[in-house]
C-alpha cells in the first residue's frame, strides 16, 4: 500500500497549528529540525505508521503553523504550545521524538508536562558550549527579507547548499567542511521550500535551540529519555559531551547511518513506552481574531489547502490563483471580499500546500474543483480567477457542478476572448531543478515579469502594466514562493489552461446565468458584491 500522510490544521486560541498524521495504533509525536517543516518527518512517519498513529507537527512559524506571539520565545514556550495542541487533539500521553530543534522542544515538554510524555526520544540532541552559543547566535541567523532585485533568492540557494557542505554554514573553509557527501538535488530543494514557507520567521526557533542548555535538564527530567544520534549527523559528536554518569531513566543510543536501522531503533524505543489517546478537547472558535484562516479538506484526489475569510453565512466567493502560484498572494482580496460574506481561496492541484493530483486537461481541473466545492458544502457561489486561474474560473462557471452567479476575471489570458495558446504564451517558465539555482532565478523573474507585463514573456512598453511608485515586493515574493512550491504541478495546470477556448467558456457560463466582469489591473481586487 502506498504511504500517504494526511494534512490537518487546528485553531488553538487564535493560532493555526498544522500537522500531518498517518498510521494506526497508539499515538506517537514527531518534531522536526529548523528550518524545516513536517515534510522532513515523512521518512520516519512512513517507517513508524505500521505501529503507531504518527503525528508530525509543524513547529510554530514553520510549515503551515502560525508563529508564537512573542519576540524571543524559548524552547519551553514551544513546548507549552505543543502541550496545548496535544490536548486539543486528544493525545493524552505519547512517545515524543524530536530532532535538533525538535529535540530541545521534546526535552522541555518532558520537563514541563511529564504527564504528556511516555518517553522523550531526542535525535541529534544539541550540547553547545557557551562560546559556541554566542557565536551561533551572532552569525547563524541573518534576516531573510525579500528585495526587488532578488538578491535574497541567490543567497537562499547558496545558504542551503552551504548548510550541507560546512558547519556552521558560513564557515566556508577546510575547518568547517563536513566529512560527508551532500544530499541529492531534490533534497536541497525541499529545504529551500521549507525556508520559503517560514521566511524570516525561521530565526526564533533556531535561536531558542542555540540558547538551550543541553546539560542541565538531564538531571531534572523525570520522564524516560533516549538520547540518540546517527553517525552521519553533524551533532553525533555531541553524544561525547554528555555527562559520563547519567540517571538510569536516560539511555544513550549511537546509531548507524542506515535509515531503516535508525527507524527500527526509534520504533523499538517508542513501543517500549506506549502512549495513550483520550477524547479530544473542543476546538477553539475557528473564526478567531485572524483575518485569514487556513484548513485542509479531503477530496477523492487527496488533501486540498484552502484559505478563507469573513463570516460563514451567505453566498461564498471562490478565488482561483494564477499558475504557477498559490492562494497566499490573494490574502488582501480575501479580507476585502470577506467583509461581504464567506471568501475562499483554493490552492490548485500541486500548488501551494495542496497535494498533487492528476489533471490531464481542463475537464479534469473542473472535476477536481467540483470535488473541493462538494467537500466545502458549496452549491452556489461567485467565482474570481486571476491569470490562468481565470480560465479555470470560466470553466467552472461553464461546466462545473455549482451554480455561479458572478464571474470576475482579472488578467485573463489573451484578453479573455481567445485561448491562451492563441496568444503565443508558453505554458510555464522552466523551473526544472538545477544545481546552480537557476530555477529559482527563473521563478523570480517570471514573478517580476508577470507584474510588469501583460504577458510575462513579451516584455514591451505596449504590454506594460502600470505599477505603484513603490514596487509591491511582498506580492512579488508571495508569487515567487507560490511558483517554487508548485513547480511539480505547474506544467499540467498550464497545459490545462491552454485547453480553454475562453469565448466558448464565457458563452456557456453566460447561458447558465452567470454575470461576467473583466479587470486588467494586476493589483486589482475583483469587486464582487459591489466592493468597488
Amino acid at each position: 500500500m502506498t504511504f500517504r500522510a494526511r494534512r490537518q490544521s487546528v485553531d488553538i486560541a487564535g493560532r493555526e497549528v498544522s500537522f500531518r498524521y498517518a498510521g494506526s495504533g497508539p499515538p506517537a509525536v514527531l518534531l522536526h529540525e529548523s528550518p524545516r517543516s513536517s515534510v522532513a518527518l515523512l521518512p520516519l512517519m512512513e517507517r513508524l505508521a505500521g505501529r503507531f498513529t504518527v503525528f508530525g507537527f509543524d513547529t510554530p512559524g514553520f510549515g503551515g503553523s502560525d508563529p508564537l506571539a512573542m519576540d524571543r520565545p524559548s524552547s519551553a514556550d514551544y513546548a507549552d504550545a505543543l502541550a496545548d495542541a496535544l490536548a486539543a487533539l486528544g493525545i493524552a500521553r505519547a512517545p515524543v521524538y524530536g530532532t535538533h530543534t525538535g529535540a530541545c522542544i521534546a526535552m522541555d515538554l518532558a520537563l514541563r508536562h511529564p504527564e504528556r510524555v511516555s518517553v522523550a526520544v531526542m535525535d541529534g540532541y544539541p550540547v553547545f558550549t557557551a562560546a559556541e552559543q554566542e557565536e551561533l547566535l551572532r552569525a547563524y541567523l541573518p534576516p531573510f527579507r525579500p528585495s526587488w532585485d532578488g538578491t535574497h533568492v541567490a543567497w537562499l540557494w547558496a545558504r542551503v547548499r552551504d548548510q550541507f557542505t560546512f558547519f556552521p554554514w558560513y564557515a566556508a573553509g577546510n575547518l568547517g567542511r563536513l566529512p560527508r557527501d551532500p544530499p541529492p538535488l531534490d533534497f536541497h530543494q525541499l529545504v529551500v521550500e521549507d525556508f520559503l514557507r517560514a521566511g524570516d520567521r525561521y530565526r526564533p526557533a533556531y535561536a531558542a535551540a542555540f540558547r538551550f542548555d543541553g546539560i542541565g535538564p538531564l538531571t531534572e527530567v523525570q520522564a524516560p529519555v533516549a538520547v540518540v544520534a546517527r553517525e552521519d549527523d553533524l551533532l553525533f559528536p555531541h553524544l561525547d559531551r554528555l555527562p559520563a554518569s547519567l540517571p538510569d531513566r536516560i539511555a544513550v543510543h549511537r546509531l548507524s547511518a542506515d535509515r531503516d536501522a535508525w527507524g527500527a531503533a526509534i520504533g523499538e524505543i517508542m513501543a517500549a513506552h506506549p502512549g495513550q489517546a483520550a477524547a479530544p478537547q473542543p476546538a477553539a472558535d475557528p473564526l478567531g481574531a485572524r483575518p485569514v484562516r487556513r484548513r485542509f479538506i479531503e477530496t477523492p484526489a487527496g488533501a486540498a489547502h484552502v484559505r478563507f475569510a469573513g463570516l460563514q453565512d451567505g453566498r461564498a466567493t471562490v478565488l482561483l490563483h494564477r499558475t504557477p502560484g498559490s492562494s497566499a498572494e490573494l490574502d488582501d482580496r480575501l479580507v476585502r471580499l470577506g467583509r461581504r460574506g464567506p471568501a475562499i481561496a483554493i490552492d490548485l492541484p500541486g500548488n501551494g500546500e495542496t497535494d498533487a493530483a492528476p489533471v490531464p486537461g481542463l475537464p479534469a481541473v473542473v472535476d477536481w474543483l467540483g470535488g473541493c466545492l462538494d467537500a466545502l458544502g458549496i452549491r452556489e457561489c461567485d467565482v474570481a480567477g486571476e491569470g490562468s486561474g481565470a480560465v479555470f474560473a470560466a470553466a467552472l462557471a461553464a461546466d462545473g457542478p455549482a451554480g455561479v452567479h458572478c464571474l470576475a476575471l482579472a488578467q485573463a489570458p489573451a484578453g479573455a476572448n481567445e485561448s491562451a495558446e492563441a496568444a503565443g504564451a508558453p505554458a510555464c517558465p522552466d523551473l526544472r531543478l538545477r544545481w546552480d539555482g537557476a530555477h529559482l532565478a527563473a521563478a523570480w523573474y517570471w514573478a517580476r515579469d508577470s507584474l510588469l507585463y501583460r504577458h510575462w514573456n513579451e516584455r514591451t512598453v505596449a504590454g506594460a502594466w502600470r505599477l505603484p511608485d513603490d514596487p509591491p515586493v511582498n506580492l512579488l515574493h508571495a508569487r515567487f514562493t507560490g511558483a517554487v512550491l508548485g513547480a511539480a504541478g505547474n506544467d499540467a495546470l498550464c497545459r490545462a489552461a491552454q485547453d480553454g477556448d475562453m469565448t466558448a467558456l464565457l458563452n456557456r457560463a453566460a447561458s447558465r446565468g452567470a454575470s461576467i466582469e473583466h479587470y486588467d489591473d494586476p493589483l486589482a481586487l475583483c469587486p464582487l458584491h459591489g466592493d468597488r
